[in-house]
């Protein structure tokens, strides 16, 4: 048979006794006859030759067995996705007398499953679990051919390249990732070669894309988890270079000043959806990800994402200026429930020495006063209570005392106790023991105690603590020792914890839901922040601030806002505080499309806190002369219909009679503005 004719994928028994002549001639140092030879089967045999593999071979060497069970951990994605593929097939083959196994990418067998009287064989040529069937180890097979070629086989017989092995035929395929297609093993059915079967090679093939399928649903679910579980970080983090992980380590989303950030770090290879970063996949122990980690990627930028499960992913928070104090500041790594700063209230860079409480922005006198105190108790390296509302600024001013603190250099570590459930926090603040818990890794994790060893340790809303996590942490606090779940060992922590809440603790106290003593111990010095509404006047700053650095990420100039706009701002009592105020002037920002940010283009909530106000109806807010004052009927009955056409009223008088204007100004269209006129008219005879 002419060699062409020979590269089928399914061998054919009959030209086994001139594939043996062929390989008989090859070990001799002779030249094979192609006759009969597949090409898939000559190229292994020619592979097998360079790597000086032993035809004599009698079995495969294996795995030490400590090694093959941190093999099937890494690949428990893999295993568990196959479980029931395997268990499924197992009947079909043990009436065929074979075996079905699945290997890692390298060629060691993770799982088997089939009739025991051909696995007591197999374990003879060590086809067994911890087996290692690479070709370049045991020669021409299946197992190890697939992966040399990376797609699916067949290998009967003779075409086997180690002279023991020749009494088998096996059939193998690729399983590979749903997305990246990188090879995570392979699936074989194996069985002595009087079992041979043309049909096997397409009963593994559909196996694999089985496994496969079973992998791209666990991941989808998975992914959809982390993907909810982080949603709030890229709100809170639009400032920054934002990239999404999953478990093993594929990127899923990318999101902020992707170009800025790259070029300011110096990555050469901008990540995109779809590539996966090994130094993030959860999979392998935390010292091989270390040692994968490129020198670009610094600790300080891995914020776990975390559920009740345990670790789904990582999202990279990459500045786009980096700090000039990264080369000297501990890895400081933040839980799901980590709040960060308030990008309004800060400053986008800090020089050494710089008063950090500087760059919260503001010069009313209750802010001022609040800085003052701040800056006297930075300097007392004392435990702290952050008071105010949410929004307020609390992780803000926690970092400003930290960074102006005896610890600059240490780490900053910040929890949310609120964010979390009772039981993944106590691994959060404590850390766990190997084998803590289903889940758990096997080297242990320390908690954030040790994680901010030398620096500070912030937990944003301490009043969530449950009452019976309090005693741990007074223990911490009164001895200065943790110990971990599951775990007798104590380690000996000097950390500065800042705490915040926007709960009266006294009032839990006399409530019987927070410890007195933990109170006294965590409220040595308190700082009440105030709230936004409470400074009013600082709030066309912080518009100002917020407007450059929009059109700085956006890539455009700042806008215009409309003197009735911002007075509509000012007159809102911003129940969410800078936090809140942020998020609404970013969503106002992108969606005006051109460069004047227009009453009407603000929130419902905030026109119609301004119309019960009168803020938009006097004509002071935009500079105009005074005209009449509403109707008190209008302004003072808090009727929808008496609001709406208060609006509408003063909507063509600032227009100055231009219906189009005022459509456009009450964000409405022409015809409905027209509508709506008709419905005043007929309504009231003055008009």
């Amino acid at each position: 048979m002419p060699f062409s004719q020979c590269g089928s994928l399914i061998p054919r028994i009959g030209d086994d006794p001139l594939v043996s002549t062929a390989w008989e001639s090859l070990v001799q140092g002779g030249t094979p006859t192609e006759a009969g030879v597949r090409s898939v089967v000559l190229d292994s045999w020619q592979r097998c030759l360079s790597e000086a593999v032993n035809p004599g071979s009698r079995s495969a060497p294996s795995a030490a067995g400590e090694q093959v069970s941190q093999l099937a951990w890494q690949n428990r994605d893999l295993c568990d996705a196959a479980r029931p593929v395997l268990e499924g097939l197992r009947g079909i083959l043990k009436e065929c007398g074979s075996l079905i196994m699945l290997s890692d990418p390298q060629g060691i067998i993770l799982m088997m499953a089939g009739e025991t009287r051909v696995r007591s064989a197999g374990e003879a040529i060590n086809l067994a679990v911890g087996g290692q069937w690479g070709e370049e180890l045991i020669g021409t097979n299946a197992i190890g051919t697939a992966i040399a070629t990376g797609g699916p086989v067949q290998i009967h017989a003779s075409e086997h390249f180690c002279l023991d092995v020749k009494r088998w035929t096996c059939a193998a395929a690729p399983v590979r990732d749903p997305v990246s297609r990188t090879l995570l093993g392979v699936l074989d059915v194996s069985g002595v070669k009087e079992s041979f079967h043309g049909h096997t090679l397409g009963l593994v093939m559909t196996a694999a894309r089985q496994i496969e399928g079973e992998i791209a649903r666990r991941d989808g679910l998975l992914q959809g988890r982390l993907l909810s579980r982080s949603l709030e970080h890229f709100g809170r983090y639009a400032n920054d270079g934002l990239v999404l992980c999953d478990h093993r380590g594929r990127i899923i989303r990318a999101n902020g000043p992707l170009p800025e950030v790259w070029s300011a770090h110096g990555v050469r290879h901008p990540l995109a959806v779809g590539v996966q970063l090994d130094a993030l996949d959860l999979n392998q122990p935390e010292t091989e990800r270390d040692r994968l980690r490129p020198p670009w990627l610094s600790p300080q930028w891995l914020h776990p994402i975390l559920d009740q499960d345990g670790e789904l992913g990582t999202l990279l928070v990459i500045p786009v200026t980096p700090a000039p104090s990264a080369s000297s500041t501990s890895a400081a790594r933040f839980s799901t429930g980590a709040s960060p700063p308030p990008a309004p209230a800060q400053a986008s860079s800090q020089d050494a020495g710089q008063d950090a409480f500087a760059d919260i922005i503001g010069h009313s006198e209750v802010l001022q006063a609040t800085r003052q105190r701040a800056r006297r108790m930075a300097r007392l390296d004392l435990p702290v209570l952050l008071q105010g509302e949410t929004g307020a600024g609390k992780e803000l001013f926690a970092r400003a005392l930290h960074r102006s603190g005896l610890r600059p250099k240490g780490p900053f570590v910040a929890v949310n106790c609120g964010a979390l459930t009772r039981e993944l926090l106590a691994s959060e603040l404590f850390g766990y023991a190997e084998g803590a818990f289903t889940g758990a890794r096997r080297s242990g994790m320390p908690g954030r105690f040790e994680q901010a060893d030398g620096g500070t340790l912030f937990l944003d809303e301490i009043g969530e603590l449950p009452l019976d996590m309090q005693p741990h942490l007074l223990r911490v606090l009164q001895d200065g020792v943790v110990v971990r779940l599951g775990d007798t060992r104590e380690r000996q922590v000097s950390v500065r914890l800042i705490t915040a809440t926007h709960r009266d603790l006294r009032h839990e106290v006399a409530g019987g839901r927070f410890r007195e003593d933990l109170y006294h111990r965590l409220c040595v010095l308190s700082l009440p922040l105030p709230a936004l509404r409470d400074r009013p006047g600082d709030i066309d700053a912080i518009i100002d601030y917020l407007n450059h650095k929009l059109a700085h990420k956006y890539g455009c100039a700042p806008k215009h806002v409309q003197p009735a706009a911002l007075q509509a701002l000012r007159a809102y009592r911003w129940p969410g505080n800078i936090r809140e105020l942020q998020n609404v002037f970013e969503a106002t920002f992108v969606l005006t499309d051109d460069d004047t940010i227009e009453l009407a283009a603000l929130p419902p909530a905030i026109l119609q806190a301004d119309a019960f106000a009168g803020g938009a109806a006097n004509g002071v807010a935009n500079g105009a002369p005074h005209g009449p004052a509403p109707t008190p009927s209008l302004a003072a009955s808090g009727r929808l219909e008496d609001l709406e056409q208060h609006a509408i009223l003063d909507a063509i008088e600032k227009s100055q009679g231009n219906r189009a204007a005022a459509a456009r100004l009450l964000g409405i269209a022409r015809s409905t503005l027209y509508v709506k006129l008709a419905g005043i008219r007929a309504g009231s005879s003055g008009l």
